[in-house]
């Protein structure tokens, strides 16, 4: 005679919903592993319309890879360069560069591009050197290898007067990289050009 089966203690729902149980925390688990992938394949979703000039359709890839993961930089850069396209002739797209290239850099603190694409706006459209100078403080913070941000910064330096920092800050873009404005730049207002 075949022993009986032992009394199933588990409480009913379990009892009865064990597969779906499962398959929900599988689904909840990949959903948290596999986050920042599908934000990337979104993304790029968004890089080929833009390449396709369709920027409507991009800045909806783009702010959708945001909302599936906002740790993505690349998401909020693109998103904030396309505003940056027109900035200069829209005081509304100026505002919404600002807007997410900063809510990027919050998002994305160790990113050193952000914050210098930030910069950039503060600089070209919004002509805020103090705010622009401290973006791009705070951009080679995260990265010093940014010579872009050293040179920004050392012509927000010069802007708001400080002429000392601004050549401290083309020398620093020197170190890392070559370029001939900046060099320019240090002929014309370190102390000894004069």
């Amino acid at each position: 005679m075949a022993a009986a089966p032992p009394n199933d203690v588990r409480p009913y729902i379990v009892r009865t919903y064990d597969r779906w149980i499962i398959l929900v925390l599988v689904l909840v688990a990949g959903w948290l592993l596999f986050r920042p992938v599908f934000a990337y394949t979104v993304f790029y979703r968004g890089l080929s319309f833009e390449r396709m000039l369709q920027l409507g359709a991009a800045e909806h890839y783009y702010r959708k890879s945001i909302g599936v993961d906002p740790h993505i930089p690349e998401s909020w850069l693109a998103l904030g360069q396309l505003y940056m396209m027109r900035m200069h002739s829209s005081p509304d797209a100026y505002a919404g560069a600002l807007d997410t290239l900063s809510r990027g850099a919050d998002a994305n603190p160790r990113s050193g591009v952000l914050p210098f694409f930030l910069c950039r706006t503060y600089y070209e459209a919004g002509h805020d050197y103090a705010k622009a100078l401290a973006a791009c403080k705070r951009s080679v913070a995260n990265d010093p290898s940014l010579h872009f941000a050293w040179d920004y910064a050392g012509w927000a330096s010069l802007q708001l007067g400080d002429r000392s920092n601004a050549v401290n800050y083309w020398r620093e873009s020197l170190k890392h990289a070559h370029n001939p404005s900046v060099e320019a730049a240090l002929k014309k207002y370190s102390p000894n050009a004069r």
